[in-house]
């Protein structure tokens, strides 16, 4: 058998072995139907409290400014472990899935994560899931089985599109109503008079037009930086990010284009606003007053339709669609409320 064998089935070996240490940094892999996906658990294990993140995209990655000391997911790793997984087709994971990809097969993947961290570490752990756009989307999927509810003991969505059809609606709205308010102050006029036009021109009945509209809700948001109306995202440190992290900004971006190709006709229909009367556990809504890819308004109709008596909706007034990297230190503080709260 060869070292390399041999080194390879001591790292497997290795992975699978409970965890002693309070506070731990582990790698391993989450192996599923063809993927193999990369998980990261950082933090105070000794607590019991597992927060898993539920990055966006599909096909973005969790490692997103993970390494930045601001981030508020790296300051709960005092009092937490964080779970940083990259899911199939998405950042650093690589295969080929044996399945097509859809929320099913993602909400497969993610009861898988459950179980293996269960087995790894300890099988009375509590979870909160916190899922960030395309997350929220997974999160919420995972948990409208009310038995996935029994060992999480909270569900935190930030700028959370759950419902693509109702969310491109409001995105034209937003764009259209702040877009001329800004140009009668004479704020970027030709910016802006150029995105009101396009808006005005797309269909959002048809597939292209829907991502048409998020492409200009994007381009809206990154006006809105220039104005200085949204703090910048904080990042992770660009040499660690390319020479000392796992991260693998090639494999990111091919997953990301492909994983969007191969989706966009489940994304451009997805709804899952009638699972929300679901999810009774507590629930925390954080968003960006300038989130116009998931536009605040569309945060104050889905509280409503929360199953939970514990719910709670938080605007960010200098965020846009990243408000936990726009506004980490408020964020941090919400964060560690309601997880402490509910414990």
């Amino acid at each position: 058998m060869s070292l390399y064998r041999l080194f390879f089935i001591f790292l497997i070996l290795h992975s699978c072995e409970k965890s002693t240490n309070e506070s731990v940094s582990d790698h391993f892999y989450l192996e599923s139907k063809g993927s193999t996906m990369p998980v990261f658990v950082k933090g105070n294990i000794d607590s019991k409290v597992f927060v898993i993140f539920l990055h966006g995209g599909p096909g973005s990655t969790s490692l997103v400014g993970y390494q930045n000391k601001d981030n508020p997911l790296y300051r709960l790793q005092q009092h937490f472990a964080v779970v940083y997984w990259d899911q199939r087709n998405a950042g650093s994971s690589w295969g080929n899935s044996t399945e097509p990809l859809s929320l099913k097969l993602y909400t497969e993947d993610l009861t898988k994560l459950i179980k293996l961290l269960q087995f790894k570490y300890s099988s009375d752990l509590r979870f909160v899931l916190v899922g960030h756009s395309w997350g929220g989307s997974l999160g919420i999927n995972y948990l409208a089985d009310s038995q996935n509810q029994q060992n999480v003991i909270g569900w935190i969505e930030i700028g959370g599109g759950h419902n693509v059809p109702r969310i491109v609606e409001l995105e034209k709205e937003m764009i259209l109503n702040l877009g001329q308010q800004f140009v009668q102050s004479g704020l970027k006029t030709d910016e802006w008079n150029s995105i009101i036009t396009e808006a005005n021109s797309l269909n959002i009945e048809d597939k292209n037009g829907i991502f048409g509209m998020n492409r200009l809700a994007n381009q809206s948001e990154s006006l809105i930086r220039k104005m200085d109306s949204v703090n910048s995202k904080i990042e992770n440190n660009f040499i660690n990010d390319f020479f000392f992290s796992p991260i693998d900004p090639f494999a990111e971006s091919v997953n990301e284009n492909r994983t969007f190709q191969e989706m966009e006709l489940e994304l451009s229909k997805l709804n899952l606003s009638d699972e929300l009367p679901k999810v009774k556990i507590p629930t925390l809504l954080l968003w960006g007053k300038y989130d116009f890819r998931v536009p605040p308004k569309f945060a104050f109709e889905e509280l409503e339709k929360y199953g939970s008596t514990d719910k709670k909706l938080m605007i960010f007034k200098r965020s846009a669609h990243y408000v936990h990297l726009n506004e980490p230190d408020l964020v941090y503080e919400e964060l560690l409320e309601f997880i402490n709260s509910h414990l």
